[in-house]
């Protein structure tokens, strides 16, 4: 087994040392495999006394502390304390954080599996996971969070360690960077648990917080950024002078920093002088450094229970597709999931799962002859034992809590009988089918609305895999309607709508790909187009399944109240047809009253 050095930096942290040695006393590895070191940045209060004195540090192969007569920042500290210890890896961790029981053991699972070429790896942290977006099939991602991150003690060396110039926030960007400039990459572990308490409650702006990580952001594009960004950076940075900041010298401070960024900006650009060689290209998001997804502050937690989660899979005799839809159900850091695959057509997918996937529970068949989408779907319903039902296709991807996620929220709300989540959808082009090479166009569409059956009746607003629902709906209501071709699940969705809630989770979890063809998308419209009016046809007569009542409520609120995106239907506008819905209802009601 790996050893490790765990860094911890501290200043005036007395309330948080004692709760995460315990937890780290409470790990299921090998404590004397670990080897604790504390730098304390000067503190004034018990921090030292409480460090010092502490029990259980002969429970770790070993314990050690410098207390400095300076505070000398996060990234200075951290470099001093690498600097006095000796181990292959080093995991740095915030002092205000605990750790969960197999939180490094997942670490050191991730460190087995990764190539040489990953040079870090990142934690999840609870109760507010970072809502960067990351590769949900290899789980590398574009930066990572200092907070929680594991480094090869070599490679950490190699790329000049943390810039000590960088006195808070922003050097864990830095550091990432770096790595992936030299060709490293770097690792998301999110089965590795990590309680961090920097915020009191969510939405929480910090004034240290938000001076330091603006002016840092303009300090990267000078580092690493092009003329462009560097200029794109002065222009946002100085419009924080006709805003209200969190602190009442909001407008002194940025002006003072706002003077000197131009020199200390030159200092930072040396470094992109001597790396002009490297092929690292930054992606400055605004303020932000990659795509987000919503749920920055959902609030994460293990979910009351376990009940068993079936994935349902329709594949058609593709299996390099497929293998990247159950690479992101093996990263699922919920553990009790069978998943049912129907092949539509010939067992072409079948040596893949033996080959690669013995690891999960699998149950599979396939039709041989092809029998169309829909009786695949029904095929997987019947063969499914989970309490819980979630179809994916074999094209989209779940983010690692997806299940977690909407089986932790759908315990918590047993009067609801299915929950859904936000979703991207990813624009995608295939570049060749074997091997299997595809683009994606990022173009950050999110679909998130809160269930109403009106808009439901509108357009179908959640995707497919978005959905996590109880067999009893299904055991209820019956599957997939078989003589559909597409909006199959639209179908499905507005006939278990009509009888049973559907509770919104307010955190991306999934994306979806759709063509990025502009005539793949064309006939994949006509084909939708067709279907339409059938679907809309069969909603109209779901709706009287429920009480009147709750209908008119759904109008009379998107009256008020419309969907962030109007979507118009051949000229008519949303509100415009749902005072025709409301029309009919009435016409309807009178002829069911007759």
């Amino acid at each position: 087994m790996s050893t490790i050095d765990i860094i911890f930096v501290s200043y005036n942290s007395e309330k948080w040392i004692s709760g995460l040695l315990k937890s780290l006393t409470n790990q299921n590895y090998p404590l004397e495999k670990l080897y604790l070191t504390f730098v304390d940045n000067n503190s004034k209060d018990n921090s030292r006394k409480i460090i010092e004195s502490y029990e259980n540090k002969h429970l770790f192969g070993g314990y050690q502390h410098f207390f400095l007569d300076k505070n000398l920042g996060f990234g200075k500290a951290n470099n001093y304390g690498v600097n006095h210890t000796k181990q292959d890896y080093i995991f740095f961790l915030n002092i205000d954080t605990e750790v969960d029981c197999n939180c490094i053991t997942e670490l050191i699972n991730a460190i087995d599996s990764s190539d040489d070429n990953v040079g870090l790896w990142e934690s999840r942290q609870f109760p507010y996971e970072h809502p960067k977006v990351y590769n949900p099939v290899t789980m590398e991602t574009s930066w990572s969070s200092g907070a929680c991150c594991l480094v090869r003690r070599d490679y950490f060396i190699q790329i000049g360690m943390f810039d000590e110039r960088i006195f808070m926030y922003g050097e864990d960007v830095d550091l990432s960077w770096r790595f992936r400039a030299q060709g490293y990459k770097l690792n998301y572990v999110p089965k590795s648990v990590v309680h961090h308490y920097t915020y009191m409650s969510a939405g929480e702006v910090k004034p240290n917080q938000f001076y330091n990580s603006t002016y840092m952001n303009l300090m990267l594009r000078y580092k690493f950024g092009s003329i462009k960004d560097i200029i794109k950076g002065h222009v946002m940075f100085s419009g924080l002078l006709f805003i209200n900041g969190p602190a009442k010298s909001h407008k002194s401070t940025i002006l003072k920093k706002l003077l000197k960024s131009p020199f200390e900006g030159v200092k930072y650009r040396k470094w992109k002088r001597k790396a002009d060689k490297s092929q690292f290209r930054p992606d400055f998001k605004l303020w932000d450094y990659e795509i987000n997804r919503d749920g920055a502050f959902y609030v994460n937690e293990q979910p009351d229970g376990f009940p068993l989660v079936s994935i349902l899979i329709r594949t058609c005799g593709r299996p390099n597709v497929l293998r990247e839809a159950l690479l992101s159900v093996r990263n699922q850091t919920y553990k009790n999931i069978e998943v049912i695959i129907v092949e539509d057509g010939p067992p072409i997918s079948e040596s893949l799962l033996h080959e690669e996937f013995q690891d999960l529970n699998i149950v599979y068949k396939s039709t041989n002859d092809k029998v169309g989408r829909c009786i695949v779907g029904n095929m997987a319903l019947e063969l499914a034992r989970g309490k819980y039902f979630n179809f994916l296709d074999d094209d989209d991807l779940l983010y690692a809590d997806h299940v977690e996620v909407l089986v932790s929220s759908i315990l918590k709300h047993p009067e609801c009988k299915a929950a859904y989540s936000i979703s991207f959808e990813v624009p995608t082009e295939v570049v060749s089918r074997e091997p299997y090479i595809y683009r994606e166009i990022f173009h950050n569409v999110q679909h998130r609305q809160p269930f109403n059956r009106l808009v439901l009746m509108h357009h179908n607003y959640f995707p497919i895999q978005t959905v996590l629902f109880d067999r009893q709906i299904y055991e209820d209501l019956g599957g997939i309607d078989p003589d559909l071709e597409v909006l199959e699940d639209w179908d499905l969705w507005m006939r278990y709508a009509f009888k049973y809630d559907f509770l919104y989770v307010e955190k991306l979890t999934s994306l979806y790909r759709v063509p990025s063809n502009i005539s793949h998308n064309t006939e994949r419209q006509a084909l939708f187009d067709q279907y339409l009016s059938i679907v809309r046809e069969k909603n109209l007569k779901y709706k009287f399944q429920i009480d009147m009542a709750s209908i008119f409520k759904d109008v009379e609120y998107l009256m008020e109240k419309p969907p962030t995106i109007i979507y118009k239907i051949k000229g008519m506008s949303f509100r415009t047809l749902l005072f025709k819905v409301k029309n009919k209802l009435f016409y309807y009601g009178k002829k069911i009253l007759k």
